[in-house]
């Protein structure tokens, strides 16, 4: 048991809070090996600072445990939020040709103050304009939700057949299955 709560448990925790930051997905498999090599790595730091400055703690498997949970959280979140930086996604897209993002709205929607859409749908007289609140990927069955929306008639570019239109309520959103959607114009 202490084996596994030194070599599996902080690289696992660190690996699991990293693709939360960041969205990823997450395959267990994966995840357990890499979550292996990061908490050897792990152990190593805490080794390293032990000796370096704190040789009077412990060195036991539960002690040496929670410091590497510690410091894989703390490592994890700063990577996450230094990848996050539109500094670093120039110097990934410069140097690698493409971010650290497996998802393409990250990398083309403002995701802190936000987007506008027109979005047209399928078979629709009418396309959707409004603000991004949030979108969910799960294969076929993916959302894009709007808030303060409102639909126009593609010909004449007016309210269409005169719905009310949302667009200065912010709290009144819509949600569009991706496979209805001809194609979205941002803006």
């Amino acid at each position: 048991m202490p084996l596994i709560l030194q070599y599996i448990v902080p690289g696992y925790i660190s690996i699991v809070v990293f693709n939360f930051a960041l969205s990823k997905k997450i395959n267990i498999k994966d995840t357990l090996i890499a979550g292996c090599v990061v908490s050897y790595s792990l152990l190593s730091m805490v080794s390293l600072i032990r000796i370096r400055w704190f040789h009077w703690i412990p060195d036991t498997a539960i002690i040496n445990s929670g410091l590497s949970i510690l410091i894989g959280i703390i490592v994890v979140c700063l990577i996450a939020i230094l990848s996050q930086r539109k500094w670093f996604r120039k110097l990934t897209v410069k140097l690698f040709h493409k971010t650290l993002n497996n998802d393409i709205w990250r990398d083309i929607l403002d995701l802190e103050n936000g987007s506008n859409l027109k979005v047209y749908l399928k078979d629709k007289e009418y396309y959707i304009i409004g603000h991004h609140k949030n979108h969910e990927e799960k294969g076929d069955d993916s959302w894009l939700a709007l808030s303060a929306f409102a639909k126009f008639d593609k010909v004449t570019n007016q309210n269409y057949k005169n719905e009310p239109g949302y667009l200065d309520k912010k709290d009144v959103m819509i949600a569009l299955r991706f496979s209805d959607i001809e194609h979205i114009e941002i803006f």
